[in-house]
C-alpha cells in the first residue's frame, strides 16, 4: 500500500492545529495521522501509533 502526502507550509500549520485544538477527536486523529504521513512515516506505524487500520490510513490518505 502506498501513501504519498505532499503538504505545504500552510496545510502543516492548518494540520499542526487541527491535531492539537479541534473539539471531535475523529479530526485530531486524522489531522496527526495526514501529518505523520507528510513526514514520511510508513502507513503501518502510523495505524499502529494511532490505534486505527492501515485501511483508515490509505483512506484518509485518498480523500
Amino acid at each position: 500500500m502506498k501513501c504519498v502526502v505532499e503538504l505545504n507550509e500552510a496545510e502543516e500549520i492548518t494540520l499542526q492545529r487541527l491535531s492539537i485544538n479541534h473539539r471531535h477527536r475523529e479530526t485530531r486523529t486524522r489531522a496527526a495521522g495526514l501529518l505523520m504521513l507528510g513526514r514520511r512515516i510508513k502507513p503501518k506505524v502510523i495505524a499502529l501509533q494511532l490505534d486505527v487500520s492501515g485501511q483508515t490510513v490509505y483512506n484518509w490518505a485518498h480523500a
